[in-house]
């Protein structure tokens, strides 16, 4: 056994970088009077201050004593300790009278900066390093650095041991007796590479924090329920967790201070107060973050419920851009915000949509306000869950619109209510008509999204079909409108010369009518070629005047350019809301034949009168209102550019109106 006195290692000297002439001040008076002390006048002062109540010392020794035995039993051998302390060794006498101990004490308490006890030391590390109410007398600026040098004094495998003040969400400076002291955010400053076992309630006065290298990336926090097993991992913790445990330690010292401004003036009444609505923020942070943590329970139900309607949509009308799905959940993605248009009323507004639904995500994608696209191919993970409350709480969202619904969905609805409560508003848009419910999971998902209104889970629900709410009260009485892309005026051809080419950007199915719009695209005059992004092939039986050219998926950068190279879109389809074909052909100058689509006062607008057909079934309305088009195109271009123009301003300041009054009804 090798008991070695105390060691006082002389201080280094003053620190390049200056400091706050505040801290230096208090730095020096917080540690002035224990300078040049000896081992025995620290006892004295010990029992000095046990007999007038503070019963501090024992304590703080008996665990101490309980740490370094429970490493001589990992090592199985002698155990070499540093201690670092304000003056000669506050528990010298104590560590070094214990069997198998070697132990070493450095006074840190006339150093401005870090002391480099590594190199006082010939570079040697040793098995444990601790301290005893050290550092609460450090700016926290000085902890980081700190703290990466006292990892250095300790040797593979080893321990740091800090038994100092009761661990804060950030740092603040004590008042009163231990004026000139500090809390500090011990959890945030574990260095990368290092496990922090954090101990609340070991000692009455004093946290304990025992860092350890670890064998992974990053950072990983555990509770120290016992100091005899300091190096136990079976009780994990989250560092939002422990932000929570923090508070109210906060809290109290916050009340404490607050009679500080008595005697310290306007100054510091504004400091208090400042700290006071940080410590708010911090509380209701803390808060939203421990229920996010609590909801595995509530998930796994979640899915259990979700087992009774259909497992995904059926496939979109246009595949996805972004297949494969990289990542279940992105947020702000340039395919969602390129063509956005910009409206500061919509800085706390986030979309939230999906990303393998080519037009609702195109229509998302169009509106101001933040963009969040899900997938709904595969379920969400607890990472992802935590990335959509992330998102909203660094961007300060106020309200979430839902475009379109899924499970997935459904999901995110239950979480940012159970996180953020009535604090964030939650609304729908169903982007599809009653004709859909032939589908199963159309008509589930719709009367899904009624049972959520009802029972308060959303704050809205919102249609881009008219007239909807005959169906149900639950609905939004009012039509909202898609918005077109906004573009660059450099691609927009209003005024360009014809190309007498059309363009049908549609899949072949019964309800988009492809047939009835190639038939009478490729059969009138003016037309020379007709693109279309379906498979075609042309029958002798049909006598058409203009070649089809399919072109196949296209990105939505390539859809535009097609867009650009066209005279005339059609989309005259069987069952139609708000066609995303017909407000990205209207923002490039290009207008788009479709069917009636009951837009209220926006039927009345020239520029609808000109595109609409009656009759979707009749080709002869199709040729009438497509020569219509060319004609006017043709005979008056400005009248035509003016009219698109005149419709696109209208359209956009009514499309954004209706959205505001639906998220704030």
């Amino acid at each position: 056994m090798q008991n070695n006195p105390s060691q006082r290692i002389a201080p280094a000297g003053e620190p390049d970088t200056p400091r706050p002439q505040q801290s230096q001040t208090d730095e020096a008076e917080s540690t002035r009077h224990r300078q040049g002390a000896s081992g025995n006048s620290y006892r004295e002062l010990i029992r000095a201050r046990e007999e007038h109540g503070n019963r501090v010392a024992g304590p703080q020794e008996l665990l101490l004593a309980a740490l370094i035995r429970a490493e001589q039993r990992v090592l199985g051998r002698p155990v070499e300790v540093l201690e670092l302390s304000g003056d000669f060794g506050s528990h010298a006498a104590s560590v070094a009278a214990l069997e198998h101990v070697r132990y070493q004490g450095q006074d840190v308490s006339g150093v401005v900066g870090v002391p480099d006890a590594l190199a006082a030391l010939g570079g040697r590390p040793l098995d444990v390093v601790l301290t005893v109410s050290v550092l609460s007398h450090l700016p926290p600026e000085r902890l980081p650095a700190l703290l990466e040098t006292l990892g250095k004094l300790v040797r593979p495998g080893g321990l740091l041991c800090l038994v100092e003040s009761p661990l804060v969400p950030f740092g603040v400076r004590e008042n009163g007796p231990g004026q000139g002291s500090w809390l500090h955010p011990y959890a945030d400053l574990v260095p990368d590479g290092w496990d922090l076992h954090y101990g609340s309630g070991l000692l009455d006065s004093h946290d304990v924090y025992v860092f350890k290298r670890n064998q992974v990336t990053g950072r990983r926090y555990f509770r120290l329920a016992s100091v005899e097993q300091p190096r136990d991992e079976g009780q994990p913790v989250t560092l939002d967790a422990l932000h929570l445990q923090s508070l109210p330690r906060l809290r109290a010292w916050t009340e404490q201070v607050g009679q500080a401004p008595r005697d310290g003036g306007s100054e510091a009444e504004s400091r208090v107060a400042e700290l006071s609505q940080r410590l708010d923020v911090e509380v209701q942070r803390s808060t939203r973050r421990q229920r996010l943590l609590a909801l595995s329970d509530d998930l796994a139900q979640l899915r259990a419920e979700k087992a009774e309607t259909p497992k995904s949509k059926p496939a979109p009308s246009h595949p996805s851009e972004s297949k494969p799905v990289p990542e279940a959940v992105v947020i702000d993605a340039p395919l969602d915000t390129a063509w956005a248009h910009v409206d500061a009323r919509f800085d706390r507004v986030l979309h939230i949509f999906h990303q393998e639904w080519y037009g609702i995500r195109a229509a998302a994608g169009y509106t101001p306000g933040h963009k969040l696209g899900i997938t709904a191919d595969r379920p969400l993970s607890a990472a992802d869950h935590r990335r959509i409350v992330e998102t909203c709480e660094t961007f300060g969202i106020r309200s979430v619109v839902f475009q379109g619904f899924s499970n997935n969905a459904l999901e995110v609805v239950h979480l940012l209510r159970r996180v953020f409560g009535s604090s964030i508003k939650l609304f729908n848009v169903w982007h599809g008509s009653t004709s859909q419910f032939h589908f199963e999971f159309e008509l589930e998902t719709f009367t899904r999204l009624l049972a959520l209104k009802a029972g308060g889970a959303l704050d809205g629900v919102a249609c881009v079909k008219p007239e909807m709410h005959h169906v149900s009260p639950h609905i939004y009485q009012g039509l909202l409108l898609n918005l077109p892309p906004r573009v660059e005026a450099a691609h927009q051809r209003h005024r360009a010369p014809p190309t007498r080419t059309a363009f049908i950007p549609t899949p072949n199915n019964w309800w988009k009518n492809f047939y009835s719009n190639v038939l009478v695209a490729a059969s009138v005059p003016g037309i020379e070629r007709v693109f279309v992004t379906s498979p075609f092939t042309a029958r002798p039986e049909f006598p058409l005047r203009s070649p089809v050219i399919s072109v196949g998926h296209l990105k939505r950068a390539e859809l535009f350019r097609v867009i650009r190279d066209s005279d005339v879109l059609l989309n005259v389809t069987l069952v139609e809301c708000q066609p995303m074909t017909a407000l990205e052909g209207l923002t490039h100058g290009v207008a788009c034949l479709t069917g009636p689509l009951t837009l209220g006062p926006l039927d009345e607008h020239p520029l609808q009168k000109l595109v609409q057909v009656p009759g979707t079934g009749s080709l002869g309305l199709m040729r009438s209102a497509l020569a219509r088009v060319l004609e006017l195109r043709e005979r008056s271009t400005e009248e035509y550019a003016q009219m698109l123009e005149d419709y696109t301003r209208t359209l956009c300041a009514e499309a954004l109106n209706r959205y505001l009054e639906f998220t704030q009804s």
